[in-house]
């Protein structure tokens, strides 16, 4: 929205206007249509995985002009700071290299994705529409993206793998056990790694989902023989793009002698 003399204004002062302003066409004192953006007050995520902050907004969409849209930080002055992330490509972001990204094709989508979740990721943001000369920024709906763990420091996640492994293997006949990673939307890959104390072979495998997510797995094959009888099969799950994140799971081999 333009306010006359708005570029000469400090950035507090034109918060303010906008939040007025955004106020009074929310009630019966503005003929403009409302513009109104659905969003979760606050999500939460874990160091290391990703967060989907879904939205929806409306709009003139009927401006002539291409249209962009951006989000910034709470205290971010839409005019001269840089946004976290937007799909204007002329425009410098925060972080450059799309850990942070705007997704979703429809015109009325602002759903905001953060892959490899840092602590710094937790704050509140705030979303921004333009076309030509319609622009809006929704200032008075702020989410919070909010992050558990510990900085710098190692980080057990809540989630644990998915580890498939038959409730009794055979003696000296080939098995293949699958360990799945939760989920980490397109950043970094995890690293999966296997202990038993036993000789095997493994592959990672990695699957793209249809919601542009992608699944990632370690397929473990092994012969048992009498001797791992009770050993305890781990696969452990460390994501890379943050220091110390891990997860774990491990199961007792129960061997069958023929």
């Amino acid at each position: 929205m333009w306010v006359p003399g708005a570029s000469q204004m400090p950035p507090s002062t034109k918060l303010c206007i906008e939040i007025i302003l955004a106020l009074l066409c929310q009630g019966r004192l503005c003929q403009a249509p409302v513009y109104r953006i659905q969003v979760p007050s606050n999500v939460t995520a874990q160091q290391g995985l990703c967060v989907l902050l879904p939205c929806n907004f409306t709009a003139n969409f009927n401006s002539s002009g291409v249209a962009y849209k951006y989000w910034f930080l709470r205290d971010d002055d839409r005019d001269t700071s840089l946004a976290v992330a937007t799909t204007d490509p002329d425009k410098a972001l925060r972080e450059p290299g799309g850990r942070i990204r705007l997704v979703g094709d429809a015109p009325d989508d602002c759903s905001l994705r953060i892959s490899d979740v840092r602590a710094g990721d937790r704050d509140r943001y705030y979303f921004r529409f333009v076309k030509g000369d319609f622009k809006y920024s929704y200032v008075v709906t702020q989410p919070l993206v909010d992050v558990t763990g510990e900085a710098g420091g190692p980080w057990r996640l809540k989630e644990k793998p998915v580890l498939e492994v038959p409730e009794v293997l055979l003696s000296g006949q080939l098995v293949n056990v699958t360990c799945q990673a939760p989920w980490t939307c397109s950043g970094t890959p995890p690293q999966i790694t296997w202990t038993g104390g036993f000789n095997y072979t493994a592959r990672n495998v990695s699957v793209t989902l249809a919601n542009g997510s992608v699944s990632y797995s370690s397929e473990l094959s092994f012969t048992p023989a009498p001797g791992d009888d009770g050993k305890e099969l781990v696969c452990t799950v460390t994501y890379p793009a943050v220091v110390g994140v891990c997860t774990r799971r491990a199961v007792r081999l129960h061997i069958r002698c023929e």
